[in-house]
């Protein structure tokens, strides 16, 4: 049985977390797919125009949209049904489906991984409301991501201290009991990413940031170290709002808040700028590079043409060939360590961005790629064996994008068994995504 598994590419989110409005609006929610199964409800469509059904038929359009989220959008229920529990429970929920199958994981005789490794990935969705001018309630609120640290830092602690076992009494109910398995042998191990977009902080703020969350990093000499101070942290702290913005603890203990996340997300289709043009801007952008180079900190960036998208230039920030060229070819940052996620898909057919990572991989050994979301079939998989090759395979990594995934697969348990189940890789080359690889990314 092997130690650990790594899923580098993993989200922690309730309905409050999104930004709802870029939440509804994807495009991979609601498809061409789906708009043609509902549209072809009505046989004259093609006479009249869409706007002039719904104008004429109003009732009958909003009941066959109910009829189609209620009896055919399954995915859809099933992403929701996830989103809309307590944010506390996500990870005991997750796991008690997990052990429950006795498939892979866990300490049963047969099974592959004793651990699973997961990093959740925070979004820094900044200001949700600003730019809503036709609003009334239209100024935001200041802290755009410390609502999510809060409530990732419950759903932590409360993983490590409680356990969610059938309910004695109420059938197809679960129960909540305090927990009774050491820390060492709950099934999870958890490595979450700040979510962070400069635009939102001044440099004061950002250097704060560096300090609460990753204080003393630059000090770890070996990766053992690094994992180790992560985990004796895991499922110890907990936090609120008030004292996030008072860091009363902090001034009892400077490292209260460290040593919790392993790495960054960024995520340009919300507004983050690899490279921008203002200098106050790049002042930003520049000293967040610089801290990750010193700290060892990585960063995990979206690199796909779909996701939340509310900044007008979400392709040209995406673009690895743009604004990431300008980063990736400065000497200062060649020790960047930096995933390119989802490898670098392009939904138009086009695989420039991919093409793009790969030669970043192939010219930087800290430079890599998951499979987040690219993958929910077995057969998906080639697309991950046509670019691994002698020289790419140390540098691309597992991620499910778990519970995104969930509005194509059935479950978080199916996407992990495509994986180690699929014949278009090797074990070798799994062994390399989930075990081998990840390690290096993120404590390397």
């Amino acid at each position: 049985m092997a130690e650990r598994f790594y899923d580098v590419h993993y989200h922690l989110f309730d309905l409050s977390h999104p930004n709802l409005l870029a939440f509804v609006l994807r495009d991979d929610l609601i498809d061409t797919k789906t708009t043609r199964k509902i549209l072809g409800s009505f046989p004259f469509i093609l006479k009249i125009l869409p706007l002039w059904m719904v104008n004429l038929f109003p009732a009958r359009v909003t009941r066959k949209v109910k009829e189609y989220i209620k009896n055919d959008a399954k995915n859809l229920r099933n992403l929701l049904s996830v989103m809309e529990g307590a944010i506390e429970y996500h990870f005991l929920y997750t796991e008690y489906f997990l052990l429950r199958e006795k498939k892979h994981f866990g300490t049963f005789r047969g099974a592959q991984y004793r651990k699973l490794a997961v990093c959740p990935l925070l979004m820094d969705f900044g200001y949700k409301n600003l730019g809503l001018d036709d609003c009334f309630y239209n100024l935001p609120p200041a802290k755009p991501i410390i609502n999510q640290v809060v409530d990732l830092l419950n759903a932590v602690w409360f993983y490590f201290n409680f356990d969610l076992i059938p309910h004695p009494d109420k059938q197809g109910r679960l129960k909540l009991v305090r927990t009774v398995t050491p820390p060492d042998e709950k099934l999870f191990e958890i490595y979450p990413f700040l979510g962070l977009n400069p635009q939102n902080y001044d440099l004061t703020e950002i250097a704060e940031l560096f300090d609460k969350y990753f204080r003393n990093y630059e000090h770890d000499e070996d990766p053992e170290k690094r994992r180790g101070k992560i985990l004796s942290k895991m499922g110890t702290v907990r936090a609120d709002l008030e004292d996030m913005i008072t860091r009363s603890r902090e001034k009892e203990d400077a490292d209260y808040y460290s040593y919790i996340f392993a790495g960054i997300k960024l995520y340009p289709p919300l507004g983050f700028d690899p490279w921008p043009d203002d200098s106050t801007e790049l002042e930003k952008v520049r000293f967040l590079y610089s801290e990750c180079v010193r700290k060892r900190i990585p960063l995990t960036v979206h690199c796909s043409g779909r996701g939340y998208i509310t900044s007008p230039h979400a392709s040209e920030f995406t673009d690895p060939s743009k604004r990431w060229k300008k980063v990736l070819s400065r000497p200062e940052y060649k020790d960047l360590k930096i995933n390119f996620a989802h490898l670098g898909t392009q939904f138009d057919g086009s695989e420039d961005w991919q093409k793009t990572v790969v030669d970043y991989i192939r010219d930087n050994g800290n430079v890599y790629t998951d499979c987040s979301c690219q993958t929910t079939d077995k057969d998906d998989y080639r697309k991950v064996a046509r670019i691994m090759d002698s020289q790419t395979e140390a540098n691309i990594l597992f991620g499910a994008d778990y519970l995104i995934n969930l509005i194509w697969s059935r479950s978080y348990n199916e996407y992990l068994d495509n994986f180690l189940t699929t014949p278009h890789l090797t074990e070798r080359q799994k062994k390399l995504m989930c075990e081998i690889n990840p390690e290096n990314f993120l404590f390397g």
